[in-house]
């Protein structure tokens, strides 16, 4: 570039600058004038409904930030309830070690939480594996070892894969997802910033059940069958019937 040609460019550029400081100047004092017109109106003083619904609205966004806070402290809780959990666990196996017949026996649930998951395992005292029961040939529609007794009017079969996962959905788009798998692995539940968490007992069987951005999800272990009962559900359904669903599983 020409000494010329950089002259050029820096004129039109504070000629430009010019310009638009004169737009602005115009702008500013057209809105100047404007706000005085409109603070001298009582007409055009903002709805009292509509200030409400601002307030209402800065109101929610804090208390959400509020309860992402509560969540962190409590996350801090749970991991300390984890480790006593742990600790109880080593006790109850170690107290009855000496017995060969209860060691064989006990199987028992154990729960590492950690800031974005809840992991299930069950464990079986001695090491062992093991060995779930067969019900032979697909007797049954969705599960070898279970039967679906309830679901919400309306829902119908989609997709799955037998004896590990049935989706049923309606025609407004809703979903349900059950799945039944082995305790032989260990599970992961999403329980990162929930909207709610609670612990749940169902049919005997102790879970989680958590919501969450724009759904539902229920976990149940089944000990005496070595089995986790997982149903989840599109926030279109309540947790009520989410619950209903899981308490409506017939293990066979």
């Amino acid at each position: 570039m020409t000494e010329r040609e950089r002259l050029l460019e820096e004129f039109d550029d504070a000629y430009f600058a010019l310009l638009m400081e004169g737009v602005a100047n115009k702008e500013g004092e057209q809105l100047i004038a404007l706000n005085e017109m409109l603070q001298d109106n009582p007409e055009a003083a903002v709805p009292e409904s509509v200030d409400k619904r601002c307030l209402e609205t800065i109101d929610r966004h804090f208390a959400r930030e509020q309860r992402r806070i509560g969540l962190r402290k409590a996350g801090k809780v749970l991991r300390l309830a984890a480790v006593v959990m742990g600790i109880s666990v080593l006790l109850f196996t170690s107290a009855f070690a000496l017995s060969e017949d209860f060691r064989a026996a006990t199987i028992n649930l154990m729960l590492t939480i950690t800031n974005k998951y809840t992991q299930f395992n069950i464990n079986h005292s001695n090491g062992e594996t093991i060995q779930t029961k067969s019900v032979g040939q697909k007797d049954h529609p969705y599960f070898q070892r279970a039967e679906i007794g309830w679901l919400p009017d309306g829902f119908e079969y989609s997709d799955g894969k037998y004896d590990q996962f049935a989706l049923f959905e309606n025609e407004e788009g809703a979903w349900i997802m059950i799945f039944l798998e082995s305790g032989d692995a260990s599970v992961n539940v999403d329980t990162e910033n929930p909207d709610t968490i609670e612990s749940v007992t169902i049919n005997g069987n102790e879970g989680i059940c958590v919501t969450k951005d724009d759904y539902i999800h229920i976990i149940t272990v089944d000990l005496d069958n070595y089995l986790y009962i997982d149903v989840s559900a599109s926030d279109n359904l309540t947790v009520d019937e989410t619950k209903k669903i899981m308490e409506n599983i017939l293990i066979l």
